[in-house]
């Protein structure tokens, strides 16, 4: 009888990481991966102002706030992409391009909207916001579905008294 050949026990990284390999959804947690990086490569003032979009063939597409900021952030691309290329370990940003279109919300501004409006919700309302969040299993975009839905819910409630006015 012959017998099995054992092999060496892999930790849980590795297995799914080859069974994403296989599946073709490794360049997805690469590009993942990469995008985390940003704000260690830049520091927290432009990563204030900017946000990594999408990583496509070796070029690293951001968003930024103004044309300003595309222009400065154009003089210092060399010095960024060697910084990232140096916290991913690897030589994987070949390019950076920098557009206009990031509109960041202040946190604290976010919750006060929030906590406004949910205060002048309706209870239907808040139990359909509550149904409808809670079958996501991604908390972050379960706040930012919440977000939109109290903000639209508030628009319509605005138009309906100026309507009735």
């Amino acid at each position: 009888m012959r017998r099995k050949k054992q092999n060496k026990l892999q930790s849980i990284g590795e297995v799914l990481s080859s069974v994403l390999k296989k599946k073709g959804m490794n360049s997805k947690i690469e590009e993942n991966a990469l995008l985390k990086l940003w704000p260690k490569a830049v520091g927290p003032q432009i990563a204030s102002k900017t946000q990594p979009d999408c990583f496509r063939g070796g070029t690293l597409f951001i968003k930024t706030v103004s044309s300003v900021w595309v222009q400065q952030l154009h003089f210092m691309k060399e010095e960024i992409r060697n910084k990232l290329n140096e916290l991913a370990k690897r030589n994987i940003v070949k390019e950076i391009r920098f557009a206009v279109g990031y509109a960041p919300i202040q946190l604290e501004t976010a919750k006060n909207i929030s906590s406004t409006r949910r205060s002048a919700l309706k209870e239907r309302d808040k139990k359909m916001i509550a149904d409808c969040t809670e079958a996501l299993s991604d908390r972050e975009l379960a706040a930012i579905f919440e977000r939109i839905m109290l903000l639209e819910i508030s628009r319509r409630r605005q138009m309906e008294n100026k309507k009735v006015r």
